[in-house]
């Protein structure tokens, strides 16, 4: 799909998005803004978030004709160009990762596109609550029990969209992954990835991965495939997306950050951190008070 459709499918879906100087930016933290497709290029001063929304901080990707004026770089991995064409299982540097996709062959790993959303609810609500437990942040596996119809609403909706394809690692008749991916323009984007941890000794998510970028390698449209920012807060899945390939690609970005409120925002966070506790009802917010944390202590070194 071209860029213009896909802003305005993700417009329509996204909580927490807005219009401004023409292009349509998200919300990435409390008062921080990127454009909502992330790798939109936007010459330095062309564009920015409303400032009611953006009073700590915004930041694009910039053309490389503009490079010089970007303020730093950001790695994002992807694979791209010659690598894409001439990418092969033989051609995967990392041995262990050549032995798990055949491994995941041998074991009956099958590998399709999710037609019917429906037939397969019950396993998808396995892997959702799956890969909450395994992960430890973000909503916690009782949630999905608790609200259930709701979770099932977004993702129907969400798969109802056109130009989208949804990859399923299947076990029989089970589907124990999935990975759910979007072609913009030239950029085939990664979406979600998750899978069922009583199956993960097969390695589906390897042979899945896989089977997902052969299939782009094929569309004469596709010059690349992103797979986001390479992740510098644990845990982290970067090992698995370069070790399948992908590669850091410094891109030039722009960006502008309020100091003063930088400031109240990191002290807050100090006064907050002995609130949240331990318990499994504030894991989400711990995890995302320790990335808001690590990024904005970048910023003060200017890295982030």
């Amino acid at each position: 799909m071209n860029l213009a459709e896909y802003l305005e499918q993700e417009a329509s879906l996204r909580p927490a998005v807005h219009r401004h100087d023409g292009i349509w930016w998200r919300k990435t933290s409390p008062g921080g803004c990127q454009p909502l497709y992330t790798l939109q290029e936007i010459p330095p001063g062309r564009a920015r978030p409303s400032p009611g929304r953006s009073f700590i901080r915004y930041s694009h990707v910039v053309p490389a004709a503009d490079a010089a004026q970007a303020r730093r770089t950001r790695p994002r991995l992807v694979i791209q160009d010659d690598q894409l064409r001439n990418y092969t299982l033989q051609g995967i540097a990392d041995r262990k990762r050549r032995q798990a996709i055949n491994k995941a062959v041998r074991t009956g790993i099958r590998i399709d596109l999710i037609r019917d959303l429906e037939k397969h609810r019950r396993d998808l609500l396995e892997i959702y609550v799956s890969n909450a437990a395994r992960n430890r942040h973000g909503l916690p596996e009782q949630w999905y029990f608790d609200h259930e119809d709701e979770w099932w609403r977004n993702l129907a909706r969400e798969f109802a969209l056109a130009h989208r394809e949804w990859f399923g690692a299947f076990l029989g008749d089970k589907l124990v992954s999935f990975l759910y991916v979007s072609l913009v323009e030239d950029t085939a984007m990664m979406r979600v990835a998750k899978a069922n941890k009583a199956f993960l000794v097969s390695d589906p998510n390897d042979l899945l991965w896989f089977e997902m970028i052969q299939f782009y390698q094929k569309i004469p449209a596709c010059r690349r495939i992103d797979a986001g920012w390479a992740i510098h807060v644990p845990p982290t899945i970067d090992w698995r997306k370069r070790s399948m390939g992908f590669e850091a690609v410094e891109l030039p970005i722009y960006d502008r950050t309020n100091p003063v409120a930088l400031g109240l925002v990191r002290a807050g966070l100090a006064v907050a951190k002995p609130f949240l506790g331990a318990d499994d009802a504030n894991r989400g917010w711990r995890f995302k008070a320790k990335v808001i944390q690590k990024r904005l202590d970048d910023l003060c070194r200017g890295n982030d």
